[in-house]
């Protein structure tokens, strides 16, 4: 999962059907985020959430989007679980000391 803040929405004019009545948000993961690959961004679906632009939000990724959205058919890779009232993140946590 990733935790991470809705910085804009995506409009599709034409879409695959199954994505029909899902938001496709875009989110910036926050600063320990490390994909394999260089990433600045990724785009999300939001299912039932009602997220917006600005909210600090949890993505999850792989399988279990698509079970959300409607099973293992849909063309799906991450989905919005919830959007964050509150977070506290001992930043000590991330530095070099503690091997992370």
């Amino acid at each position: 999962m990733i935790l991470g803040r809705v910085i804009g929405e995506v409009w599709a004019t034409r879409k695959h059907d199954h994505l029909s009545g899902f938001k496709m948000l875009v989110i910036r993961p926050h600063w320990w985020y490390e994909p394999s690959h260089r990433a600045d961004h990724l785009v999300a679906i939001d299912v039932d959430v009602d997220a917006g632009v600005g909210d600090d939000v949890v993505v999850c990724m792989g399988e279990p989007p698509r079970w959300r959205a409607g099973g293992h058919h849909m063309p799906v890779d991450a989905a919005v679980m919830a959007v964050v009232d509150r977070c506290e993140v001992d930043e000590s946590a991330f530095s070099p000391e503690t091997g992370r």
